[in-house]
């Protein structure tokens, strides 16, 4: 075991007010971002207890302390909605101090349960999951829709304003610092013909059309805790990213990501498009949970919100591609340039499917 890793460990253990001792713990790798630990600690001969300790990558999140207390306040407000019949939201210990939070050597931790039984899937292929996932996320957005919005910090100024995303493009294209936008001429005029369509979701927020909800930001279904036998959903995790934004921008990049029939990179263009049966089921379990808690014009975009925020992240790629790839990680060359040609392809079959995206969607509300 690493010495200083199990220092550490104890000493944010020794912060909050936990049963037994540290008797082993295990890195978890599948994470992008924080550094996560399943710790378990002895109690007695024959008790022992799991608990996930978590340090939060401080880089990538500059105002770690205000994304903890924006954890704490959705908790605060659905603890007493929840029961064991519902999907929960991960929820994180309060030390001695009485914060979610606690500081070692200059890092922020946080402390959970381990839930038990529980499974995450990166790829998945039954209708079963899709259900579920989509049930959690639009139970998330029933539980918190009465929680005013003032409560919550902005953590990423404009994270989805697609409008100043497409304009960031834009300039970015102007500049071209690498010489790289004569080889994705046909990229860029893809951007130039959406753009006014892939700014309706803002504008609309800006005439007061659309109300601001608390959002997930980043609803992967492999940000679900599923039981591994039942694959009913046990509980939303990964909250960093909580904050108010739209609700069928939440829906959107869940559909981005889990009705794709392919991966996000995918290089052969031939394999990407949306895949409509998964459209529905994730469509059937997030507008059952959330049935009556959302607006009209919320019901009607919703199907939008999934075009919209393939086309943002897609011109995020390609800005990415023609400022050097700084931002993304890369894997192989001109791995961004794939990414926004997936995205793009993604984007432009969503559009030809749209009137039936829209129809599951009014099928389901």
């Amino acid at each position: 075991m690493d010495i200083r890793t199990i220092q550490t460990l104890k000493e944010v253990s020794d912060q909050y007010i936990l049963p037994g001792s540290l008797k082993a713990f295990t890195q978890c790798v599948n994470g992008h971002v924080n550094d996560t630990y399943r710790v378990l600690l002895r109690i007695d001969n024959h008790t022992e207890k799991e608990y996930i300790f978590q340090r939060i990558n401080d880089y990538v999140f500059k105002e770690p302390i205000k994304v903890m207390r924006n954890i704490k306040e959705i908790s605060v407000h659905t603890r007493p909605k929840i029961t064991k019949d519902t999907c929960d939201i991960i929820t994180f210990f309060n030390n001695k101090a009485g914060n979610n939070y606690t500081i070692v050597d200059g890092d922020y931790w946080r402390v959970c349960y381990f839930v038990k039984n529980s499974v995450a899937f990166d790829f998945v292929e039954d209708s079963k999951i899709l259900y579920s996932a989509g049930y959690a996320f639009g139970r998330f957005q029933e539980l918190l829709s009465d929680l005013p919005m003032n409560r919550l910090f902005v953590t990423i100024p404009d994270f989805h304003n697609t409008k100043k995303r497409l304009d960031a493009f834009f300039e970015m294209v102007s500049l071209d610092p690498l010489g790289r936008a004569k080889d994705v001429k046909e990229e860029i005029k893809f951007f130039e013909e959406q753009r006014e369509l892939a700014s309706t979701l803002v504008d609309l927020l800006d005439k007061g059309e659309l109300p601001l909800r608390v959002t997930h930001n980043d609803t992967k279904y492999n940000n679900i805790l599923m039981d591994q036998d039942s694959l009913e959903p046990l509980c939303v995790i990964d909250l960093d990213t909580v904050m108010p934004g739209l609700a069928t921008y939440d829906f959107g990049d869940a559909i981005r990501f889990a009705a794709n029939t392919a991966v996000e990179d995918e290089p052969d263009l031939s394999k990407v498009g949306l895949n409509i049966e998964h459209y529905e089921e994730f469509t059937r379990g997030f507008m059952t949970a959330c049935q009556g808690s959302l607006t009209q014009k919320e019901v009607d975009t919703m199907a939008l919100g999934a075009v919209i925020i393939t086309i943002e992240l897609a011109s995020r790629f390609l800005l990415d591609h023609l400022n050097g790839d700084k931002y993304f990680r890369l894997h192989r060359p001109n791995h961004n340039l794939d990414r926004a040609r997936c995205q793009i392809k993604l984007a432009k079959d969503m559009l030809e499917q749209y009137d039936t995206m829209c129809e599951i969607v009014n099928k389901y509300a």
